[in-house]
């Protein structure tokens, strides 16, 4: 297992076509740069606190990131170190919808394709590679088939006897430019005559012809301005990009699905539900970076006392213990195919809504606590500012046990918090609630729900 600074020396030597507002981009850009500092943690914390597993394929320790789950003890362990990253850094880790392909390809690949990928998985191991995956296409007109507007969608444009050449896009992203391996699944289950559209594979850094466009928000502008905290977080807003394959030829070796419509309705499944649970996990550690900074910000405006304010921080970290054990909940329930070990779908499904109304609910009470100046408060700049520094911090101070610039960090972390691209992520990462309620509504058991009513008040009808 390599450390963190491993990791971004290896990556700073690739050759990336990163694009940030129509200009390249390189690995040091201040849009750039803070998803790199974000991934390293994901090494150093790993050795650190010991969330790593064995594993057969190497024969030795290997990042819990890097493998497929055997036993419940693994899925919790992974969550916990998706809780305690999301806390730690709070923004993404960026490499969790890598470790739930890596779930979903092991539980549902045989024969050749599970052998292909193996072998790739094997070579992840040994140089502990971070790896993310790709599922969203940017769909067009919605209400049409992908055979309607093919170029919507990533497809094989050409079959060779080596490999496949794909094209399309995949938007939504996060961090894939930071990854040594990008996976690239479908996004949505297909019909027969649209086989050309089931295609699942990876892609590595020497494979040409992949360009990434990065999201461009106020948070992002914020980072372009510089300073040492004025953009609230030194890990940097969840950084996404749109990745374009403008005919990328795929060795079939990295080609772990083609034309199987059945096996491309398994992988989402096991994906969705992976990555679902996972994110209840994630939501819990983000929840509690919010309540950390709503518990200073009290302390930071001399109002410990009130009983209003702290009553808040309770109902906060009910809904982080909340999701999280439902995560937990749903990696004991769990089951095993194929040798890996998956969540319960139906408590997976469920985290994902009883996450993202608890990240809601605390957003607001963090809102509420901190007042308004997360939204109006002067700059770094002026705090530095010769001509009007002395004023500023003058008036930002609070309790007395807090410098000015200090409460400044924290009020500048907290508006990072409400007007990040956080929400977005949180409400439609890994699916929309609506996608979630939508699972529960069809694979709940509500029959047996209805004989207990029955039963208990006598119904003859």
């Amino acid at each position: 297992m390599i450390n963190g600074d491993e990791y971004v020396r290896r990556i700073k030597g690739y050759s990336r076509d990163i694009y940030v507002r129509g200009e390249r981009a390189g690995f040091d850009h201040p849009n750039v740069e803070p998803v790199l500092k974000a991934i390293s943690v994901t090494y150093d914390l790993a050795k650190e606190k010991g969330y790593h597993t064995h594993s057969e394929l190497v024969n030795r320790e290997v990042n819990i990131l890097n493998t497929y789950c055997r036993t419940p003890d693994d899925l919790i362990k992974r969550y916990d170190f998706q809780r305690e990253l999301s806390m730690r850094l709070a923004t993404c880790n960026y490499r969790c919808p890598g470790a739930d392909a890596i779930n979903a390809f092991a539980s549902v690949l045989e024969g050749e394709e599970r052998n292909r990928f193996l072998v790739l998985l094997r070579e992840i191991q040994e140089n502990d590679y971070a790896c993310t995956s790709a599922l969203t296409d940017p769909k067009g007109n919605r209400s049409r088939r992908p055979s309607e507007q093919r170029e919507m969608y990533v497809r094989v444009v050409e079959e060779r006897d080596d490999g496949i050449i794909v094209e399309g896009a995949k938007i939504h992203q996060s961090g894939a430019f930071a990854a040594d391996v990008n996976f690239f699944l479908p996004g949505q289950t297909f019909r027969e005559g649209e086989e050309e559209f089931a295609v699942a594979f990876a892609l590595k850094p020497e494979d040409r012809g992949v360009k990434y466009i990065l999201q461009n928000t106020g948070m992002q502008a914020k980072q372009r301005d510089g300073g040492e905290f004025e953009y609230g977080n030194p890990y940097g807003d969840r950084i996404t990009c749109t990745v374009v394959l403008d005919r990328v030829f795929v060795p079939w070796e990295r080609v772990f699905i083609y034309k199987d419509l059945k096996k491309v309705r398994e992988l989402l499944t096991a994906f969705a539900n992976s990555h679902r649970c996972a994110g209840a996990a994630c939501k819990a550690g983000f929840v509690d970076s919010m309540t950390g900074a709503a518990s200073l910000m009290i302390r930071a405006n001399g109002l410990e006392n009130v009983q209003a304010l702290r009553s808040k921080l309770g109902e906060m970290s009910a809904a982080s213990e909340g999701a999280y054990a439902v995560a937990v909940g749903a990696a004991v329930k769990g089951a095993e195919k194929n040798g890996v070990w998956l969540p319960d779908a139906i408590m997976a499904n469920a985290g994902k809504v009883i996450g993202v109304e608890g990240f809601t609910k605390v957003m607001r009470h963090l809102a509420d606590i901190a007042g308004g100046i997360p939204g109006t408060a002067p700059s770094e700049f002026d705090l530095r500012s010769e001509e009007i520094g002395r004023y500023v911090e003058k008036y930002v101070r609070g309790a007395e046990d807090f410098s000015a610039e200090d409460r400044l960090r924290l009020i500048k972390f907290i508006e990072f918090w409400l007007t990040s691209s956080h929400y977005i992520g949180a409400l439609h990462g890994g699916g929309s609630v609506s996608a979630s309620v939508i699972f529960l509504q069809y694979m709940s058991d509500f029959s047996s729900k209805e004989d207990a009513v029955r039963k208990a008040i006598n119904l003859k009808s």
